[in-house]
């Protein structure tokens, strides 16, 4: 019994120092920082850059498919099968030289009906002449006689134009659509004709990009490791109410003629150029009310300055005033600070 009491005794010894020690240690541990204060103390952690010159170049690129300076695609008027089509891709072609033919018999047409018709004009149309001037017949009489014979005229030139397909401005073919033999239906494309010595792009524009858009503006085309500059030769005055945008023309020197009709190309224009901007991280910016400012360092402490916006180019943007070159500009974690924070420069 003495001996069961006797370890009861020391293991409740046992237990209250344990007890204590513990409570001591508790009363001891300090509570933990908020980021807050480890910030105030320490400083907030941040990277700086230093504020220099550099060049800002802006351009403005669009997509465009080249034309001849001088373009036009012909179609057929006529259903019937090609009877005579000799010229090649690269032919030259003049204004008015025939180079698609149909055959006469097409029944739709009654050409051959359509030309005696205008001989048979024509003879009469020539004996009223004559009588005329003999003062045989009345003016009446040769009006009707010349108004008959200019309809019949007409009428044969028309058709003749639907089967004797001519250039309808000088210059290459560029394409053809058709061969000879071939049988096409009305509407179906024949050929095209264009002048390449001088190329067209055609592209379009918005409403905030028509700004930095003006005539004789200089464009540049880079294809196959070569450089062809142009200039833009028409500006819209009117907005494409189907695209919503404006059409804007660009021409290009082609005496070499390695550009050619239908070639995708990327056209590019300068519209902005800087040699000496300042040029900072757009993280580097904040707002307030609509105003924009920006952390620099001032001894160990962030300063707030309020700064002009420029020009933007991806996440870059330009400052026409408030920095000044050799300030170091506060880029990163500039969300966690205010006016006077210490700051922990981390390299």
């Amino acid at each position: 019994m003495l001996k069961n009491l006797a370890f009861m005794s020391l293991f409740f010894t046992a237990f209250l120092m344990i007890f204590g020690l513990q409570s001591c240690s508790e009363k001891k541990a300090e509570p933990a920082k908020s980021m807050e204060q480890i910030q105030k103390e320490d400083g907030v952690p941040v990277k700086i850059t230093e504020v220099k010159y550099q060049e800002l170049s802006l351009d403005l690129k669009y997509l465009s498919t080249l034309e001849g300076y001088r373009q036009s695609t012909v179609v057929s008027m006529v259903g019937d099968k090609v009877e005579k089509f000799d010229a090649k891709v690269g032919t030259a072609v003049k204004e008015g030289q025939i180079v698609v033919e149909f055959p006469l018999n097409n029944p739709a047409l009654q050409f051959e009906q359509a030309k005696i018709g205008l001989e048979n004009a024509k003879k009469i149309y020539d004996r009223m002449k004559a009588l005329l001037e003999g003062g045989e017949t009345s003016q009446q009489n040769y009006d009707n006689v010349e108004t008959q014979y200019l309809v019949a005229k007409r009428n044969f030139e028309s058709l003749k134009q639907l089967l004797f397909i001519e250039a309808p401005i000088s210059g290459l073919i560029v394409e053809k659509f058709i061969e000879e033999g071939q049988k096409v239906k009305n509407g179906d494309k024949l050929f095209t004709v264009a002048q390449i010595d001088k190329m067209k792009a055609v592209f379009w524009v918005s409403d905030e990009e028509m700004q930095y858009i003006k005539n004789g503006m200089s464009v540049t085309i880079t294809k196959n490791d070569k450089v062809f500059n142009g200039r833009i030769t028409e500006v819209a005055l009117a907005q494409d109410m189907m695209k919503k945008a404006y059409k804007i023309v660009a021409e290009f020197p082609n005496s070499g003629r390695n550009l050619l009709v239908g070639m995708t190309v990327e056209l590019t224009m300068n519209y902005y150029n800087n040699p000496k901007a300042v040029v900072i991280p757009r993280s580097a910016v904040v707002y307030k009310v609509n105003q924009a400012f920006v952390f620099v360092v001032n001894g160990e402490t962030a300063k707030l300055i309020e700064v002009k916006l420029g020009k933007s180019q991806g996440e870059m943007v330009e400052i026409y005033s408030g920095l000044n070159i050799g300030d170091k500009l506060i880029y990163q974690g500039v969300s966690l600070l205010n006016d006077g924070a210490k700051l922990l420069i981390e390299h």
